[in-house]
């Protein structure tokens, strides 16, 4: 749900009757589950946004956000070491979780590949106009694109359908999005919101929720990929083993992204 003024009133709806936990997934939903919350004292919420959301919490609302760098600099990192040569970017909306993700994909795929050129991003409007990313995959194809790299969402299918068609690599297309998208997708980095939920409900259970704020990493398995697909031999067999390595370094601090 998009819109908050229709989001609010299901919002207090559901806090009306009695549930527990109320979660809120989703950067649009932010105001709305603040705003109920304020009148529902005995519920418990949960709110997501970006990183400036994880100072707001309250007695009975939780902060959620993952860790941008981590994400954004893993799925660049995948990019570049496939050898592709020119990379373009379909994205949804610009805004700022997503511009900065969208710079630390940049670094990441340079690192993995200095000579690797990357064309300027397209935003496709909107989270799930999948018609406008595939259109945007097109163009970017019709530029030299040999990868195409999204953020993942309804937008994803379209990237995955269009890249799978003109038979370039794709990656961040969620599985969601069918087989036939996901033919040359090599992989995407994606969020594991179960240690997430998990921990919320038995903190409810418990009686500890609330007062503090949590992000997905790769430390807790918040943030995980999917397995490197070779693409019928065209990306090396030794790109999972540098992922892995890359995966490592971030945990253990040998690795910093900035």
């Amino acid at each position: 749900m998009s819109d908050p003024a229709t989001s609010e009133p299901v919002i207090a709806d559901f806090a009306s009757q009695g549930y527990d936990l109320i979660i809120g997934h989703g950067i649009e939903l932010g105001d709305a589950i603040f705003s109920v919350a304020k009148d529902f004292p005995d519920v418990k919420f949960t709110a997501s946004g970006g990183p400036d959301i994880l100072d707001k919490f309250t007695d009975n609302v939780e902060t959620w956000t993952y860790d941008t760098p981590s994400v954004g600099y893993l799925s660049g990192y995948i990019a570049g070491s496939t050898g592709a040569t020119k990379i373009g970017r379909v994205e949804s909306l610009e805004l700022d979780f997503i511009k900065a993700t969208d710079a630390f994909f940049q670094q990441g795929v340079l690192a993995a590949n200095p000579s690797a050129t990357l064309l300027p991003v397209v935003y496709a409007g909107s989270f799930d106009d999948a018609e406008a990313a595939a259109s945007a995959t097109t163009g970017l194809i019709g530029q030299g694109a040999d990868l195409v790299y999204t953020t993942g969402d309804g937008i994803a299918a379209g990237v995955g359908a269009a890249a799978a068609e003109g038979d370039v690599l794709s990656v961040g297309v969620s599985a969601a999005a069918g087989e036939a998208a996901l033919a040359t997708n090599v992989s995407t980095v994606d969020l594991d919101m179960y240690p997430i939920v998990k921990g919320w409900v038995e903190e409810v259970a418990a009686d500890k929720f609330g007062g503090k704020s949590i992000v997905s990493t790769l430390e807790n398995g918040g943030i995980t990929y999917s397995e490197i697909n070779d693409v019928d031999g065209r990306v090396s067999s030794e790109v999972a083993g540098k992922v892995e390595d890359l995966i490592a370094g971030i945990i253990d601090g040998s690795v910093t992204i900035s």
